[in-house]
């Protein structure tokens, strides 16, 4: 059979259920929906502008992801991690990102190093209301580029299904005083290890600041 030339991959449109999941992904990551506090999914469909159909598709993809935990009759809360839940998650992190960044710094461009650079000069020249919310957009991009720059596809994505895990705490960090500035100083530091072709050096950095973080929120 010949192949098909000239002829271009077709854009789906986003369905109305896709909208609402991104929409409600988006405000748990910058904290508009916080813990402990029960919302309902009328209100939810009506703030988005539309029926309540997509948006309790939305919400149970949400909780499949462990995001969210549904209340029949009542609405939806974020989900509360366990002591153990939380752990594990920083124990998933501290074995594979110190692996990436070591991996990283055996092979990283001037490239790869100056995308990692911006991101980190980015978190710094933030301020005013929306510093948390954009502070962890900038994190969340920052942790996501070291495995694609590199090309660990499979680590890529364990750490993007660890994400959602880490909404639910970033912002408990982030109260911290002075936790902007150690953050910054921390991603630096694997920044530097990175640039300096130190693959031990870049482990033990990124080591150091998931501890940092774990401290933070435990």
């Amino acid at each position: 059979m010949p192949r098909l030339t000239g002829v271009g991959a077709v854009e789906r449109p986003k369905t109305l259920s896709r909208s609402a999941y991104l929409g409600i992904q988006q405000a748990i990551r910058d904290g508009a929906i916080i813990q402990g506090t029960l919302y309902s999914e009328n209100e939810l469909a009506e703030t988005l502008g539309m029926s309540r159909t997509p948006v309790r598709e939305a919400l149970i993809a949400l909780a499949r992801e462990g995001l969210v935990e549904i209340e029949s009759q009542r609405g939806f809360r974020l989900r509360q991690l366990s002591d153990a839940q939380r752990w594990e998650v920083f124990d998933l992190r501290l074995l594979l990102e110190p692996y990436v960044a070591r991996k990283l710094a055996e092979c990283a461009t001037e490239d790869g190093v100056r995308r990692l650079t911006e991101l980190v000069d980015g978190q710094e020249e933030l301020s005013g209301a929306d510093l948390q919310s954009a502070f962890l957009a900038l994190d969340e991009e920052f942790h996501l580029l070291m495995p694609q720059l590199v090309g660990l596809e499979r680590s890529h994505d364990i750490l993007v299904s660890l994400r959602g895990a880490m909404w639910l705490m970033g912002f408990e960090a982030l109260s911290l005083p002075q936790r902007h500035s150690a953050v910054i100083a921390e991603h630096r530091a694997i920044v530097a290890a990175i640039a300096a072709h130190d693959p031990d050096a870049a482990a033990g950095a990124a080591h150091e600041h998931i501890v940092k973080t774990a401290a933070a929120v435990s």
